[in-house]
């Protein structure tokens, strides 16, 4: 569990600094902490329903929700 979780602050640092730190970059990095939560805690129906949640908004749907007070 440890060695997962440096692996991904490690990937994440540096998606993060090669991307100039933009909101689309944090957005990526805690869809990506999302779905291996999914792979993590769940079995694997409730994973797959984990997965298609967390994969249901783009970032571009999350800005036009966020503008529009989070209603979808």
């Amino acid at each position: 569990m440890m060695y997962k979780t440096i692996i991904f602050l490690l990937t994440s640092s540096f998606y993060l600094t090669s991307q100039g730190c933009t909101y689309r970059a944090w957005y990526e990095v805690l869809q990506n902490r999302e779905r291996q939560e999914c792979y993590n805690s769940q079995s694997q129906g409730e994973a797959q329903k984990c997965l298609e949640r967390v994969n249901s908004t783009t970032y571009d749907q999350y800005k036009i929700d966020k503008e529009n007070g989070g209603t979808r």
